[in-house]
């Protein structure tokens, strides 16, 4: 069965047992705008005993960038949704609702503008959609199409009359692929290619009303195989996607940036023969190929992708060894795909988003344990 990584990870967050530690991140050398390839840490507040988590981050401007996620206390385990934003010269908590007594996530968010912010998740088994006005944050009433779990892990904002959220929802079949949009006053269902079983779409990204791509993973004669789908104004149609020649057991595509109608990415992880490997596809305006990208360790994972131009895009996740699990940070040049020094805390450190106003404003969020505890991760690119 295709397994779309980011969600499996984040849940597997949410159940497993309580780990830890304070954030001790320090900042490191500022790069150079030119080449924007030293990340120091910037340590944002933790406001959860036991666990804190980061899954997205959006820079709607360079001293306005918003992360989002989830954190758990210690007194009921009751896990609630997070927010914090930086103002150019700290993290700050804003509350955010959390509706269930049992698990309150976000898992992404974007920005139309500086106050109008969108971010999905998941609150008990229903999708879960907060919106920030410029003043508070404040949820949306959302389509949740089974009764069994739905979830949204992507959001892209157009506009203040149009956006995209995409996920998943599970029925007697297995899973579905789940798109939802805002017309400017409600969130609806739309019709979504649902091809093969168990599909997901993991993130979406959008250039404008006529052209948006979301990416996933689904299952076809028991094979597991990337999925694609684009928006054109009038319709989400599947486009053909490339899978690896190799034999792969599971397959993912986590995270979508586009500049353009002509220049888009999307990163992921593929499984072949026991072993995670970075995947990274290249829309050029007429097709999905892929591109070659550093595997540096004996498994590596892409979540997420920004870009800022044709010549500069960056993916994150992370690498592991045997021993412990480190950040991941690879560039685009205009040329390859290289992977750059990321601060990693810890021996278990992950980044799950990244997002940037330009080639030298760069932020990637996520987290790291130590010491028994989930600390918040935030580095910086400038």
């Amino acid at each position: 069965m295709a397994v779309q990584r980011r969600t499996r990870r984040i849940l597997g967050a949410l159940t497993a047992s309580l780990v830890t530690a304070a954030l001790a991140t320090a900042p490191g050398a500022t790069a150079s705008a030119a080449s924007c390839e030293v990340w120091s840490g910037v340590p944002p507040p933790n406001p959860g005993a036991a666990q804190n988590v980061f899954g997205g981050v959006a820079a709607p401007g360079p001293c306005n960038v918003w992360a989002v996620g989830f954190y758990r206390d210690v007194t009921d385990g009751q896990v609630l949704s997070l927010a914090e934003h930086w103002n150019g010269s700290a993290w700050k908590v804003e509350p955010t609702p959390s509706p269930d007594t049992g698990i309150n996530s976000l898992r992404a968010v974007s920005a139309a503008a500086g106050g109008d912010v969108w971010a999905v998740g998941f609150t008990g088994g229903n999708t879960f959609i907060l919106h920030w006005n410029g003043t508070a944050w404040t949820q949306a009433p959302s389509p949740s199409p089974s009764s069994n779990t739905n979830d949204l892990s992507g959001v892209a904002a157009v506009s203040a009359t149009d956006a995209w959220a995409v996920g998943q929802f599970f029925g007697a079949a297995g899973a579905k692929p789940l798109v939802l949009h805002w017309n400017g006053q409600n969130w609806l269902q739309a019709a979504a290619p649902t091809p093969g079983s168990d599909g997901v779409l993991s993130a979406v990204a959008a250039t404008s009303a006529r052209d948006a791509w979301a990416v996933g993973s689904f299952t076809a004669s028991s094979r597991p195989k990337t999925l694609i789908e684009h928006w054109n104004g009038t319709k989400w149609v599947q486009v053909p996607s490339p899978n690896p020649t190799v034999p792969v057991s599971e397959i993912g595509l986590n995270g979508v940036a586009a500049t353009s109608a002509s220049n888009a990415w999307a990163v992921g992880t593929y499984t072949t023969g026991g072993m995670d490997k970075t995947l990274i596809e290249h829309w050029n305006g007429r097709a999905w190929k892929l591109v070659g990208s550093p595997n540096p360790a004996r498994g590596n994972s892409l979540l997420g992708v920004a870009a800022t131009s044709a010549g500069n895009a960056w993916a994150v996740g992370l690498r592991t060894t045997s021993t412990s699990e480190q950040t991941l940070i690879e560039r685009w040049n205009g040329t390859a795909w290289k992977q750059v020094p990321s601060p990693s805390p810890s021996p278990s450190s992950e980044l799950a988003g990244v997002a940037g106003t330009s080639a030298s404003n760069v932020w990637a969020v996520g987290s790291f344990s130590a010491g028994g505890q989930t600390h918040l991760l935030a580095a910086h690119c400038c």
